[in-house]
């Protein structure tokens, strides 16, 4: 038996197509990230950010809106004054006060449904 042991050998030719294929890989996936980029670009061209369409539409109708912010107020304080003085109404109130909620609910998707159609031209008025 010998003592000398061998030099592990490492085989050059895989370190060496490694580095091509990490490359190629690396070049395919920023070239699918630069066109993915170019798509979102493209797609939210001359579109407006909801959020900040929203916060605008806020700031332009802030008149009006606080004196309906004011009545919530109200309105929610009475409502608890109410229900702490008589809680047997509590039931008839949340009642009432649900199907409120469901009506103008209805009402809404109802406004949504013909602004949509309005948009897509596809609106038939019953009068007609």
């Amino acid at each position: 038996m010998s003592d000398v042991q061998q030099p592990i050998q490492h085989d050059t030719a895989t370190s060496n197509d490694a580095s091509p294929e990490n490359t190629l890989l690396r070049d395919n996936i920023a070239a699918l990230v630069a066109i993915k980029n170019e798509n979102i670009a493209r797609f939210t061209e001359g579109k407006i950010n909801i959020t900040s369409a929203l916060v605008e539409q806020k700031w332009h109708n802030r008149h009006q809106m606080f004196p309906y912010r004011m009545k919530e107020e109200i309105y929610g304080s009475v409502l608890s004054e109410i229900l702490a003085h008589q809680p047997r109404m509590k039931n008839v109130i949340l009642a009432r006060l649900e199907a409120v909620y469901q009506q103008l609910r209805n009402e809404e998707a109802q406004t949504l449904s013909r602004t949509r159609a309005l948009l897509e031209n596809s609106y038939k008025t019953p009068n007609l």
